[in-house]
């Protein structure tokens, strides 16, 4: 099934290093998306997550045993070798992350579900604040990237993702409000809000962007970016994201986060 690794074009290449993004279409299959989409949902059921907060770490079994007992189930594979590990995916993080020469490995995984307003539950579906991914992880500036995977179609109204492009180019990370991610209160936003340190020449600067199902992002750790609430009345917007790195860069664990060293080969 992936017999042709990717090779993206040099205007990709230069789009991404002067942007700091790249949307990547039709990597991520329709039928991979939807198991994708049924790992998560059925974890959510399983671990009682009725608010269906966001879930980091699944393709680790140890992080789970309180739910699934010592028999790992399929899900902690799938999400390892064909999200975390999908051979495109790890093909593009490769080609663009250029800053020391070296393994890029993975840190950890993470899944956002973003559920439609709906009044017979209570759902996340708050946007994020605009943020920049690599001043979570303690690497140095530069020295991360995000791969993410859209597995519905995103526009504004069920809550894409609005980006700063070229915000990288700063070379450095903003002084944020310090906001809690993956378990902040309900109706609080999430991601450590730069926009009262956002420079003038990026304020009223940001794009959107929608993105097809199965299309993969790239993120410079060091661009801005945020999204918008979920306000569709019948859509979801999961995404699945995971945080890569140099291997041998250092970094924080994190409390929560508990990021490791995973190569990705």
């Amino acid at each position: 099934m992936f017999d042709k690794p990717a090779r993206l074009s040099v205007e990709q290449i230069k789009f991404y290093e002067d942007y700091g993004y790249l949307v990547v279409p039709s990597v991520v299959t329709t039928s991979e998306c939807d198991m994708a989409i049924h790992a998560y949902d059925y974890h959510a059921q399983q671990s009682g997550n009725k608010n269906y907060t966001g879930v980091m770490n699944l393709d680790r079994p140890e992080e789970w045993r309180h739910v699934y007992g010592e028999n790992s189930p399929w899900i902690h594979t799938y999400v390892r070798q064909m999200l975390a590990k999908h051979p495109i995916l790890v093909d593009c993080l490769e080609t663009l992350h250029k800053v020391l020469p070296g393994e890029v490995v993975l840190m950890q995984t993470m899944f956002l579900y973003k559920k439609h307003k709906a009044p017979d539950r209570i759902a996340q579906f708050e946007g994020w604040n605009p943020h920049q991914d690599g001043c979570y992880h303690g690497a140095p500036f530069g020295g991360t990237l995000t791969g993410n995977i859209a597995l519905t179609d995103q526009d504004r109204e069920n809550g894409c993702m609005f980006i700063y492009p070229g915000s990288h180019k700063l070379g450095r990370f903003l002084e944020a409000e310090r906001k809690k991610s993956f378990h902040e209160e309900p109706g609080q936003r999430p991601g450590h809000d730069v926009t009262k340190a956002l420079p003038k020449e990026f304020v009223g600067k940001e794009v959107d962007l929608p993105m097809e199902r199965g299309s993969i992002l790239i993120l410079h750790g060091g661009v801005i970016h945020g999204s918008y609430p979920n306000e569709s009345p019948d859509r979801d917007r999961p995404m699945y994201l995971a945080p890569y790195k140099t291997a041998g860069l250092p970094f924080s664990v994190g409390e929560n986060g508990k990021r490791q060293e995973i190569p990705i080969r």
